[in-house]
């Protein structure tokens, strides 16, 4: 599974670090599961979706929290097996 973190300025100034961080503590498990890309800018938050933005294989989630993608990405795993 492929996640990707946008780390532009606007989602930057709205914690995709904190968000970055998160997904680098996930359980080994999880981790070896996915792959951890960065994108400057997705160019989906002006007017239409509201940072910090990820992208998950080809599905974009917006406005989100540490907690959020953490839980996220476990479903995800989950869900795939």
């Amino acid at each position: 599974m492929e996640v990707k973190v946008c780390v532009g300025t606007t989602c930057h100034l709205m914690g995709s670090a904190t968000i970055i961080e998160e997904i680098n503590q996930l359980p080994k498990e999880i981790a070896d599961k996915i792959t951890l890309k960065y994108a400057t800018c997705f160019e989906v938050c002006h007017g239409q979706m509201k940072p910090p933005i990820i992208k998950i294989d080809d599905t974009y989630y917006e406005n989100l929290t540490p907690e959020k993608v953490k839980q996220l990405i476990i479903n995800k795993v989950s869900e795939s097996k």
